[in-house]
């Protein structure tokens, strides 16, 4: 759609084009699928605003202006038309769902464990029985904690409120973005060695789509100690926990280079897997790489932090509950762990 000489006008002349298209989606999927088309990674405008940088300084301004524009206004238009579809879905599920009150109940089952509850909940149990410790904190946190002590600087995009909930009227409190505040609060009032997990809620400030969620579950695996600890010890036990979660005998990963700043080295790993009537199999055989989550060896900063003076080794991980989930089940929508419908609840709960 773009050649490389930037055609901003183009641009301009199809938006209209655009936004009737946005408005006329009859579908979250079909929404979902213009929406990637033009602000997606590989999108029309995003590929117009990666461009820019080759543009003098002054016309590069004047169009950054006009591509900020075009954007707002495939957002607030997909905006619009996701409420419309909610508020439709909403009609259609009132209109052909409705209950009779006055019939007697069909069972005497009355609720059970969501499936979210149910593997905290075995997750727990795992780390108990292998000694480790399992703890929580609040999940309104400060500045200090969520950031500052986990070597976050201070120009970090993380700490932009595009990225993370801030609590008005409280200074530099906000809704924790990640469980590894948990883990500073444990270094700092019981120090090394240590051994532990932290399985809760977390907050970022995502959209609500398939993949992602403004409120989700993580795991994250301390064990420091001043003995030397390696990065052999940190796969064992990524192993450990997989070939427990998908309960397999066996798992094969890998580590990717990445950059967190609580660690030094920082790395992603991902799992061999394959497929299987849509579903994906996480196998030692696999002949794919499925991302699992991050990881890497504690940054000698983060010991600092929490006043750890003395020689200190370790290693920590982090993993989304929600994904592990969906994974294991089959479930291709997020957003259908928060939904309410009884049928789904009972399919899966336990």
């Amino acid at each position: 759609m773009l050649t490389s000489s930037i055609e901003f006008s183009k641009l301009e002349s199809e938006l209209s084009s655009w936004l009737d298209k946005i408005s006329e989606a009859p579908s979250f999927a079909e929404l979902d699928k213009i929406k990637t088309s033009l602000v997606g990674k590989s999108g029309a405008v995003t590929a117009a605003f990666k461009t820019l940088k080759d543009l003098p300084t002054e016309e590069k301004k004047n169009q950054g202006e006009k591509l900020n524009k075009i954007k707002d206004r495939i957002e607030n238009a997909i905006s619009s038309q996701t409420k419309k579809l909610e508020k439709h879905l909403i009609s259609e599920k009132l209109k052909n769902e409705t209950v009779d009150i006055t019939l007697p109940v069909e069972n005497e089952r009355f609720g059970g464990l969501h499936l979210i509850t149910q593997a905290v909940r075995t997750i727990r149990d795992y780390y108990l029985s292998r000694g480790f410790r399992v703890l929580d904190g609040p999940e309104i946190e400060t500045d200090f904690f969520n950031f500052t002590a986990l070597n976050t600087p201070e120009h970090h995009p993380a700490r932009q409120s595009s990225d993370t909930f801030y609590i008005d009227g409280l200074n530099e409190t906000l809704l924790r973005t990640q469980t590894s505040c948990v883990q500073i609060r444990a270094m700092i009032n019981e120090g090394i060695p240590i051994r532990m997990v932290s399985i809760g809620k977390t907050y970022r400030n995502d959209k609500l789509d398939a993949t992602h969620s403004p409120m989700f579950h993580q795991i994250e695996g301390l064990v420091v100690d001043k003995k030397p600890i390696s990065i052999g010890h940190l796969k064992s036990e990524l192993m450990k926990f997989i070939s427990f979660f998908f309960e397999i005998k066996d798992v094969a990963i890998r580590f990717r280079p990445s950059f967190f700043p609580f660690t030094e080295p920082g790395m992603e790993f991902d799992c061999r897997y394959t497929k299987k009537d849509g579903k994906i199999i996480v196998t030692p055989n696999g002949d794919k790489w499925l991302e699992m989550g991050g990881a890497g060896m504690v940054h000698p900063n983060v010991f600092r932090n929490c006043g750890i003076t003395e020689q200190a080794y370790g290693f920590a991980y982090g993993i989304g509950v929600d994904r592990l989930i969906m994974i294991k089940h089959g479930i291709q929508d997020i957003r259908n762990l928060f939904d309410t419908d009884s049928r789904w609840l009972r399919y899966y709960g336990l």
